[in-house]
């Protein structure tokens, strides 16, 4: 089958979308493959509005992005790829709105770890009604996987370090049926965090990149490369595929700035995994780098649009030390914690503008929400990724639920944690308030539907306080 690994699109704009396919000939040493894509506003594709063709290329794994413009604001279509005689399934996309909008629904998720568990999340986004998936980041991972006891599909035995492994990770992602779906039905709008790349990754190197795995440079140019081959993102700099700091306007309602904390302009983190508050003191560290810095300033200060939302890969909200018996964890170097003088920049600046925003985050595995200075963080728990209580905390009975009772007397901003269960998050934004429903999966271990409303909170428009919502908005 030459469209085993489905269809995706991304990055919409008010006139047009990026779609994707991969489509590797059946002759061996074949270099280069036709396709023909079309575009139409009917699943029976019918009412064709646009089509042409394109080539899958060796040199890009075979993998295909068409840049479709001409299309009309806020309006769904359709389509589908034809190449050597076969049809791909037939994909479901939607443009950005332009102008006033009344409603924005987004999905929110991160972290899918293929060696821990069924994307069972992601099946049961993509029956929901958004507009369109915002992940924030670990789309694969390059490890090996997590612990023999854990692991629940097989991984390949060896980290990922060169162009060719990082292709495979993805196809391997790819074949799966719930992310298949996911992408058959909405628009994805993407940025990678670590295991893009490597775990632990800054500008510089990455706690996971070892000597056998080859020279830094390259290996980071290898995941970059691959990342902009697979993903369905329209590059704001296509001479740089480095850099996916961007904006996707949504109408009048809402701007949805994506940032980028791990290659851009990352610094060395203080210490690997989680590190007395001692270690990271230092005010001079970079998370965002100067020229992102000033970018991510002059986006927020110049959108007029009603709602600023920041896609943002790891946490920002401050957590403050935990202590469960013996088990003492203080900051995580890795999240915004870990670099304390941007946070406090970033909320300076937004004092001084008088901006509120509303972060989107993911990375911890679990479940948050948070008021902030000059803001809300609302966190997305993993698709997959071992949940925080099962990678951090000591298995002892009733270990997690005093967890979270210190982790919120202990942070007053916390307004919502759990630390243990899988999901995704479904965003409601009006001109009034923004919604953040978090819905919860009841296994990773096998394919199912099951899940439950986990809770909702709400942020009125010009305020930082979080409400308890009543229930989900979609039932």
């Amino acid at each position: 089958m030459l469209f085993r690994l489905g269809v995706a699109s991304g990055d919409p704009l008010p006139d047009g979308v990026v779609l994707w396919t991969h489509c590797r000939p059946r002759e061996a040493g074949s270099g280069v493959l036709a396709v023909a894509w079309t575009v139409a506003r009917d699943a029976g594709m019918g009412d064709v509005v646009a089509s042409g063709e394109a080539t899958a290329r060796a040199e890009h794994d075979f993998t295909v992005k068409v840049d479709v413009r001409g299309l009309e604001p806020a309006t769904t279509y359709h389509y589908r790829f034809d190449a050597g005689g076969e049809t791909s399934p037939v994909g479901r996309t939607r443009t950005a709105p332009a102008g006033t909008v009344a409603s924005l629904r987004l999905g929110v998720v991160s972290c899918a770890s293929y060696s821990a568990g069924y994307f069972n999340a992601y099946r049961n986004l993509a029956r929901r009604h958004v507009d369109l998936v915002v992940h924030v980041g670990d789309y694969i991972y390059e490890n090996s996987g997590v612990m023999l006891s854990r692991r629940v599909r097989k991984y390949p035995p060896r980290a990922a370090a060169t162009l060719a492994q990082y292709r495979a990770r993805y196809a391997l992602h790819r074949a799966d049926p719930d992310l298949q779906a996911l992408h058959l039905r909405h628009p994805m709008v993407a940025v990678w965090d670590d295991h893009e790349v490597a775990g632990g990754s800054w500008d510089g190197g990455a706690i996971g990149h070892r000597a056998g795995h080859g020279d830094w440079g390259r290996r980071r140019a290898a995941a970059v490369q691959a990342y902009g081959e697979w993903m369905p993102v329209r590059l704001p700099d296509p001479s740089d595929p480095s850099r996916i700091h961007r904006t996707v306007h949504l109408g009048g309602l809402a701007d949805l700035v994506m940032i980028d904390t791990r290659l851009a302009g990352r610094g060395r983190p203080a210490a690997g995994g989680v590190r007395p508050v001692v270690a990271v003191l230092n005010r001079r560290r970079s998370l965002l780098g100067a020229e992102q810095r000033e970018w991510l300033h002059g986006e927020l200060r110049s959108s007029p649009a009603r709602w600023k939302l920041i896609g943002n890969q790891v946490v920002m909200a401050p957590l403050g030390a935990l202590h469960v018996g013996r088990i003492g964890l203080g900051v995580n170097p890795g999240q915004w914690d870990g670099y304390p003088g941007e946070r406090d920049a970033l909320f300076r600046f937004l004092a001084e503008e008088g901006l509120r925003v509303v972060v989107l985050s993911g990375d911890l595995h679990s479940s948050w929400a948070s008021e902030l200075p000059g803001g809300v963080e609302f966190v997305t728990p993993s698709v997959s990724s071992p949940g925080f209580a099962q990678s951090v905390l000591p298995d002892l009975p009733g270990a997690t639920r005093l967890a979270t009772r210190l982790f919120r007397w202990q942070n007053r901003h916390v307004r919502m944690v759990d630390l243990e269960h899988h999901g995704y998050v479904v965003l409601d934004v009006t001109p009034e308030r923004v919604q953040a429903d978090w819905w919860h999966v009841e296994t990773v271990a096998q394919r199912s539907d099951a899940e439950r409303y986990a809770g909702g909170w709400i942020v009125r428009h010009g305020t930082t306080a979080l409400e308890q919502a009543d229930g989900p908005v979609d039932g």
